[in-house]
């Protein structure tokens, strides 16, 4: 990989994590776009191999005879951009628009702003395949599926968010070394004016006269966490029914997934200014030539990108166990208790970690605006020769937690026509993609029509504090043979397109067999 190409990876890399990375759906919905509708309410509405990952004690429930013995589907999925930071009209320039614009320094000042102390997200959970049988003689029902399931959560204090947008032109540096050589008073620094528009564009770096005015990464860091994961799982469950009487029926199941890891990073400065070295490893990318000039690992994969994505080379593996148990009371009522996701992960890739060093110095001018996808390499240099970071190859393996989450849920159907239900989804830990808070969510299925039924509800905690109202509908053939549904987490964000924060999200299924 020349020095160019690997600059511009790692400045669309390191603007890529900071400006939209997200874990704020991964543990509510996985794939199924029903329970995206419902805004995360699914614990006693999933069934078939939908139930994978939320409960797999669904997978035996049917209700008659009528219902499907067979089920499987292909490509369901959704992908949600959140941020509290950007609103919508925003986000969706970041994502799509290719114009070459820069920021001025007035917009640089508000950028930074916007970013400070706020939540920034993405996740993508694709299911490649999904199969489910439910089992003659009340033998209960299996369901297997694979998915992919990437997830990233940035939250970026004043300081990050400052060298995100003015890079070596941030407050931090007293001096600057400017294109033509001069070294120059940074007058952010001390307070007494600003860079004009002109200067900003002629900052090569900054720096310090007396290195040890310089301060560690711990203290300028405090607050700023950047998770990221792309995990491919196999999963296999298994439900059955526990207990049968004239009001009360009890269902279990069981599941367990084989996960392979395809990259993670993991950094974390708590608000006690306690630095966790954050590590970095991947399937994709070789970390050497993206952080280390004039290196290289010739035992990386080199293949093409589509035969890596089909068939890679994990840099991590571990295994996770579900567990659920529902109640159904007199039909209609319904109670849901699941843990999802106990487990961990081995990471025995090439893996990089970094010391808490001091920051004496940076290159490069900043992103100079919100589409990601045209940052120059100068952006914000933190790897290479102009590295003020001290990464370091780590030999032994890491074992990282997976995200565990506990999910209650209770539901009422009302004759079939409205089915109204509440969740609460609790994270057990702070792994890489998982909540920050627990997840409230109330909703339901409304289905007026044969062929249609509509989706909705809303949702607060889990990553921000923002309501969100998710809308969803689906359409059933007429003789219940295949389905087709699309959902989004929050409907209200595409009317809403300049307020303060932005949800965009689509959740769909390709197709869906009943047999």
């Amino acid at each position: 990989m020349k020095t160019y190409t690997k600059h511009i990876f790692f400045s669309l890399a390191f603007s890529l994590l900071l400006l939209f990375s997200n874990h704020l759906y991964a543990q509510s919905e996985g794939s199924v776009y029903s329970v995206t509708g419902r805004g995360g309410v699914g614990t006693t509405f999933v069934s078939d191999y939908q139930a994978i990952g939320i409960n797999p004690a669904n997978i035996a429930i049917r209700k008659n005879y009528r219902d499907p013995k067979f089920t499987f589907g292909l490509l369901e999925g959704n992908v949600a951009f959140s941020s509290e930071a950007i609103n919508t009209n925003e986000l969706l320039s970041a994502i799509t628009d290719f114009r070459t614009e820069r920021f001025d320094l007035a917009q640089r000042e508000e950028a930074i702003s916007k970013f400070t102390d706020k939540s920034t997200t993405i996740d993508a959970n694709v299911m490649l395949f999904g199969f489910s049988w439910t089992m003659p003689k009340k033998m209960g029902g299996l369901a297997f599926s694979i998915r992919d399931r990437m997830s990233s959560y940035t939250v970026t204090n004043s300081f990050t968010s400052e060298l995100m947008f003015m890079g070596a032109a941030t407050s931090y540096f007293p001096k600057l070394v400017m294109a033509n050589g001069d070294i120059i008073d940074n007058p952010r620094h001390n307070g007494t004016g600003n860079l004009t528009d002109d200067q900003l564009n002629q900052v090569v770096s900054g720096t310090f006269e007396n290195m040890d005015d310089a301060q560690p990464f711990s203290s300028l860091l405090d607050g700023t966490k950047m998770k990221s994961t792309w995990i491919r799982e196999f999963n296999i469950s298994y439900g059955v029914q526990l207990l049968e009487t004239y009001d009360l029926s009890i269902y279990g199941g069981v599941g367990v997934r084989y996960l392979q890891g395809l990259l993670i990073m993991d950094f974390d400065v708590n608000q006690n200014g306690e630095f966790q070295s954050p590590i970095f490893s991947s399937s994709f990318v070789n970390p050497i030539d993206v952080l280390v000039d004039g290196l290289n690992d010739p035992t990386f994969d080199d293949r093409p990108m589509a035969q890596k994505l089909v068939n890679p080379k994990p840099a991590g593996s571990g295994f996770g166990l579900d567990a659920g148990i529902t109640f159904v009371i007199k039909r209609n009522l319904k109670l849901g208790l699941a843990l999802n996701n106990y487990g961990e992960m081995n990471w025995t890739g090439q893996i990089y970690s970094v010391d808490d060093v001091t920051l004496g110095a940076v290159r490069g001018q900043g992103v100079d605006n919100y589409n990601i996808f045209v940052q120059n390499e100068g952006t914000v240099q933190l790897a290479g020769s102009n590295n003020p970071l001290d990464w370091q190859i780590l030999d032994e393996s890491q074992r990282i937690e997976l995200p565990t989450t506990i999910r209650l849920g209770a539901s009422y159907e009302f004759f079939r026509l409205v089915h109204l239900g509440v969740d609460v989804i609790i994270p057990q830990n702070d792994a890489p993609g998982n909540l920050q808070e627990p997840l409230y969510a109330i909703g339901g299925d409304f289905k007026p029509f044969k062929l249609l039924s509509f989706s909705t509800g809303f949702n607060f905690g889990g990553n921000n504090d923002v309501f969100k109202f998710p809308i969803g509908v689906t359409y059933t053939s007429r003789k219940g043979f295949y389905e087709l549904g699309v959902s989004t987490h929050d409907v209200l964000s595409y009317f809403s397109l300049s307020g303060n924060s932005s949800t965009i999200s689509i959740a769909a299924a390709a197709l869906r067999f009943k047999l």
